[in-house]
């Protein structure tokens, strides 16, 4: 049996979502957790100089390293069934559904990068009434079933269920999927059912947030003390 190791600092940020396919799957994987101190020493043994990476530690005894966040991700969701099918159109329907939802991320960060909270403040404030309910709008009319692409969960919905926890992480019941959810029919559907199944299991009880955290009162993402 393929096991895995996923190594990334004690926070949630970019190996949120690698985590949680790899434990809606079902994979026998492990989190190696680096150490802000530690990454000095760790940083010339990666493949690029930067983690998360993952460790996939084959049936025959044989070891491949994998980096970047967007390739783990992928490759997860081709070797764990969390692409809709087979075919080069599918995977990459898919990977434009994720691709448009970083495209958000990026919208938030930016909001997030302000001199000042009251103008980072003003940022997001234009983000909850503009540029997120736009972005949701799109991927409201993508998705073609039950899930994203008919009755399968796929990568796709992983990443919306989290893209919904972060919104709800940040704005609590001013996310726009919660005061505007008759807005979105499908992706509250889907983001309910994810919520009561595994998905949810996972960011209730094994979900590491670790070092960086969301500071409400300063409208950004900060690190707190290991």
């Amino acid at each position: 049996m393929t096991t895995y190791e996923l190594h990334y600092f004690n926070a949630a940020a970019r190996a949120d979502l690698s985590r949680l396919m790899l434990d809606f799957a079902g994979a026998s994987y492990k989190n190696v957790l680096v150490k802000g101190v530690e990454w000095g020493t760790k940083q010339d043994t990666t493949p690029f100089g930067k983690i998360p990476v993952l460790v996939i530690n084959d049936a025959d005894g044989s070891t491949k390293e994998l980096a970047e966040t967007s390739a783990i991700e992928t490759y997860l969701a081709e070797v764990l069934g969390l692409m809709p099918g087979s075919s080069p159109f599918e995977r990459a329907e898919t990977l434009s559904v994720v691709s448009a939802f970083v495209d958000l991320e990026d919208n938030l960060v930016a909001a997030s990068l302000g001199a000042t909270s009251e103008a980072r403040k003003t940022a997001h404030e234009k983000a909850l009434v503009e540029s997120v309910p736009a972005y949701l709008r799109y991927q409201e009319r993508f998705v073609r079933g039950t899930y994203y692409f008919g009755d399968k969960v796929t990568y796709a919905d992983l990443k919306l269920y989290q893209i919904a926890f972060k919104l709800e992480e940040m704005y609590g019941a001013s996310s726009p999927l919660t005061t505007r959810a008759a807005d979105f029919p499908k992706l509250t559907k889907i983001v309910e059912s994810l919520a009561a199944g595994k998905a949810g299991d996972y960011t209730r009880n094994r979900r590491i947030l670790g070092i960086r955290q969301w500071f409400k009162d300063e409208w950004t993402w900060g690190f707190v003390a290991e």
